[in-house]
């Protein structure tokens, strides 16, 4: 199973997040090289950490459900090997660790952008 299958449900929304993210970040550095207004580009500029923020929210709650899932499956098993809970533990983090990594990649081309942006004004 790939990393991105074992998102399972939320899978799906987040590669959707990080590609918003990347046309924000895309729309952002076409303005600044264009030369449109700042405030224009300010805006989208905010929407990059929010849209970020979100894929962080997104990863979390499919962490909450696959944790939910695992511990049905669980109970409804009886008795289960360790090895098998920390692998269904595992799987359930992983949307956790694809939504703070989009929020990561977020971060750092929104603390990027705008260092640019005050760079250019600066000059």
């Amino acid at each position: 199973m790939s990393f991105f299958q074992s998102t399972g449900i939320v899978g799906i929304p987040l590669l959707v997040i990080l590609m918003i993210v990347l046309l924000q970040v895309g729309w952002v550095v076409r303005g600044r090289v264009r030369g449109v207004p700042d405030p224009a580009v300010g805006s989208r500029i905010g929407a990059v950490l929010v849209v970020g923020v979100m894929g962080a929210c997104i990863g979390l709650l499919g962490t909450l459900i696959g944790v939910w899932v695992s511990a049905g499956a669980i109970t409804s098993a009886g008795e289960v090997s360790t090895a098998l809970v920390w692998s269904m533990i595992r799987l359930a983090l992983t949307p956790s660790i694809m939504g703070f990594s989009i929020l990561g990649v977020a971060s750092i081309a929104w603390i990027g952008l705008h260092y640019w942006g005050a760079r250019r004004i600066a000059a």
